[in-house]
């Protein structure tokens, strides 16, 4: 077919008929946000095909033909992210320097197997490979097989030939570079024969996976990182169910910086080694899950500068199934833990993943508060009321930014205005620190910082 120029416009009805389409296809959620970028890869795709009507790009994606390779097309244009090698260095040094040699004392042997699950180009795949070799110290020629699956096939030939553009490599140590990349003279390096023939790529949709039949545990790690992210927690869920399963009793799983299993599963127990987080399959009788969490105390622990009163034993906030407040509630988790950095970077992610969503600027105005930083808390507060300006507590986050930042006259005048604004209709974040505030309570207080 001749390409022809798609048309400048989808309409919506049909937007919504391929982003569910999408979520059928790989999990993946796509909020409202999303639906731009949508309709330009949709543009893009029909261009490609010269179709030229949007109704008859839904017929060519859905069913005949070649739809399932297109379906697999679409959704890796949604999803081109970033990867490269040793992404996250400290995670690597920990497979490196103990979690791998932790496995082999536990009585794993080597090779020590594992899967790299949303392997992308195979650059992960390839670290993981290299750690193993590193962690190994020459004892073991084959010290690990790594089972590496994405659902895209061009992005697997591209990980099988393992060759890689030199920026690829630019932030690998040298002697990493020397020692497992062979320069082919064209600003181009592929990666060693003694890398390569440890993994093993394949095609894998991680939602088929959901419903295949599950062979006995095979793995003694996996990596499934940035990826659950785009799921539903119920996808999620599953998802670590079969994870759970799929792996020997003490292996190991790797999440992304911003993703937990709080709220999700409580049948792996959280550890850390060398500042990594991972999650571990308990042995059956020796080692056993730790119990369920209890509610959230962030409010305490980041020992702010305020309190408000709180009910006696509150009840958990108000569930909320949307990706965006999974991220947040995560996020106020870690921040009980004492890991805010983190809880940080989740708000973060979870304010790019709904940006109309209030909690994810509001907790991360609360925590880098927390930490002193009252200019940069006093932009997401600020960011927290565009989004809703009846959200109280963000205005009391900038209110008490202000007094921080010894701009008492300001402050003064915040709390004036929040003063008159709770005698109105104020909302209240859907959070730990939310819950059991009566009006009454809220109004003490704010009277209670207002100058005498």
């Amino acid at each position: 077919m001749t390409p022809v120029r798609a048309r400048t416009s989808i309409h919506p009805e049909l937007l919504n008929m391929l982003r569910n389409l999408v979520e059928a296809e790989s999990g993946v959620v796509l909020n409202d946000a999303k639906l731009s970028h949508l309709a330009a890869v949709v543009r893009g795709r029909m261009e490609n095909l010269g179709i030229d009507e949007g109704s008859d790009y839904l017929a060519f994606v859905s069913e005949g033909e070649g739809a399932a390779a297109e379906r697999r097309e679409l959704v890796s244009e949604l999803l081109v992210g970033e990867t490269g090698f040793f992404r996250t260095p400290a995670l690597f040094h920990a497979f490196e320097k103990a979690i791998f040699p932790e496995l082999l004392e536990q009585g794993f042997v080597c090779p020590l197997p594992v899967w790299c699950a949303g392997c992308a180009t195979g650059e992960e795949a390839y670290s993981i490979a290299i750690a193993a070799l590193e962690g190994s110290g020459g004892r073991h020629t084959v010290p690990a097989t790594v089972r590496a699956t994405d659902l895209h096939p061009r992005f697997l030939d591209a990980a099988r030939e393992g060759v890689y553009e030199e920026r690829s490599l630019r932030d690998l140590p040298g002697r990493i570079r020397e020692r497992y990349f062979d320069p082919l003279g064209d600003g181009r390096y592929r990666v060693a024969e003694e890398v390569r023939r440890l993994v093993d790529f394949g095609e894998m949709n991680l939602i088929d996976f959901l419903s295949a039949p599950l062979p006995p545990p095979r793995y003694a790690a996996i990596f499934c990182r940035n990826v659950m992210i785009y799921f539903r927690p119920d996808t999620t869920r599953r998802l670590v169910e079969r994870f759970h399963e799929s792996l020997f009793d003490g292996g190991v799983l790797f999440l992304g910086h911003s993703e937990t299993l709080w709220g999700i599963s409580e049948a792996f127990r959280l550890e850390q080694r060398e500042k990594i987080f991972h999650y571990r399959k308990p042995r059956a009788e020796s080692d056993p899950p730790r119990p369920a969490a209890a509610p959230s105390r962030f409010s305490r622990t980041v020992a702010p500068r305020w309190a408000v009163p709180r009910a006696e034993a509150p009840p958990p906030p108000v569930a909320d199934s949307s990706p965006a407040m999974t991220l947040v509630l995560s996020a106020e988790r870690l921040a009980d833990e004492g890991r805010l950095d983190d809880a940080v970077a989740m708000c973060r992610q979870a304010a790019a993943l709904d940006p109309v969503c209030p909690e994810a600027e509001y907790l991360m105005a609360f925590l880098l508060r927390g930490h002193g930083r009252h200019a940069e808390a006093l932009y997401h507060a600020e960011r927290a009321l565009e989004r809703d300006p009846r959200f109280v507590f963000a205005d009391m986050e900038a209110a008490e930014c202000l007094c921080g930042m010894g701009r008492a006259g300001e402050a003064a005048l915040r709390w004036k205005g929040i003063l008159r604004a709770i005698e109105g209709n104020v909302r209240l974040p859907r959070l730990s620190v939310g819950t059991g505030i009566s009006p009454q309570m809220l109004r003490q207080y704010v009277l209670s910082r207002l100058p005498r």
